[in-house]
């Protein structure tokens, strides 16, 4: 799965946050992201589209703000 730069996403805020979906997820104290939702372990990870970023650990208080559900072209 990727997302090249400059695309639209349109994000449901309200489906349901499943492993394997796309999310834009928010951790305590920074930015959202855009990431795939990975369970491993029963630890809900968020894993990066770009190889070069780091999967990170969803910490306690990790926000899912919603569902990518389409992606769009650049206008």
């Amino acid at each position: 799965k990727s997302v090249p730069e400059g695309m639209r996403v349109l994000v449901d805020t309200g489906l349901p946050v499943e492993p394997g979906r796309l999310v834009i997820a928010r951790q305590p104290g920074r930015p959202a992201v855009l990431r795939q939702l990975v369970e491993e372990g029963g630890d809900k990870m968020l894993k990066p589209l770009n190889t070069r970023y780091p999967t990170i650990l969803c910490e306690e208080g990790c926000e899912f703000i919603g569902v990518v559900v389409r992606v769009h072209g650049a206008f």
